[in-house]
C-alpha cells in the first residue's frame, strides 16, 4: 500500500512539469505548420478517403524526436525507380496544440489525427501523421502532457491544397502526373 502522506503529481507539480515540457519543445523544436485534413468523400466499404483537401495550416512548434536524420527506411532502389521512405517522430504539448490548432476547429477535433499533415519549411517536406500516441511518457505525475506523433513522407494522391501558404500550395505542381491517352484503332485484333 502507498503511503498516504505522500501524494504523487500536485497540481502544482503537474503544473511545473507541463512548463517546462513545453518550454524545452519551444528551445529545441521547430516550427512546422499543422494541416487538417477535410474529408470530402469517403469510401463506405473500405472507410478510405477518396477525395479530400487542406484548407488550413497553423504555425506551431514540435519537438522533432529524431537527432540523426530521417527514421525509416530511407531510400528504396527498385526495379520500379527510386522510393524515398523517409519517418519521423514528432512531439507536440498537449497545451500548445489545443491553443494553436485545436481551439480554431470544431469541438470534435481535440488531438492530433491520423491522416492530418506536418509541413516543415527547414527541408520543405511534408508528412503525414500515421499514428498518434497520447500516452507516452506514460502518466508522469499523474498526467499526460505530450502527444507523439509517428508520420511518413506524404505521398500525393489528388488532394486539394488551398492554405495561402505557396510552398505547401505548390505540392500540386510539382508532383509527377503522366496523362495516358487511349485511341480505338478501329479493328478489333480477335476475331
Amino acid at each position: 500500500m502507498r503511503n498516504r502522506y505522500f501524494k504523487q503529481g500536485t497540481r502544482n507539480e503537474q503544473n511545473l512539469y507541463e512548463d517546462i515540457i513545453l518550454e524545452s519543445i519551444q528551445i529545441h523544436g521547430l516550427d512546422v505548420e499543422y494541416l487538417p485534413r477535410e474529408m470530402l468523400g469517403r469510401d463506405i466499404v473500405t472507410g478510405e478517403d477518396v477525395v479530400s483537401r487542406f484548407e488550413d495550416a497553423y504555425t506551431i512548434e514540435m519537438y522533432l524526436e529524431s537527432i540523426d536524420g530521417w527514421d525509416g527506411e530511407e531510400d528504396l532502389f527498385t526495379k520500379f525507380g527510386v522510393e524515398i521512405r523517409d519517418a519521423a517522430t514528432f512531439v507536440v504539448a498537449r497545451r500548445r496544440f489545443e491553443q494553436a490548432v485545436a481551439s480554431y476547429e470544431d469541438d470534435a477535433f481535440i488531438r492530433p489525427r491520423e491522416g492530418d499533415l506536418i509541413y516543415i519549411p527547414m527541408s520543405n517536406s511534408i508528412f503525414e501523421i500515421t499514428m498518434v500516441e497520447d500516452d507516452k511518457p506514460f502518466y508522469q505525475l499523474e498526467n499526460l502532457t505530450v502527444y507523439k506523433m509517428r508520420a511518413e513522407l506524404f505521398e500525393y494522391a489528388g488532394e486539394d491544397f488551398d492554405t495561402g501558404h505557396e510552398d505547401i500550395d505548390d505540392v500540386e505542381l510539382f508532383t509527377y502526373n503522366q496523362v495516358l491517352t487511349l485511341v480505338d484503332s478501329g479493328s478489333a485484333a480477335f476475331d
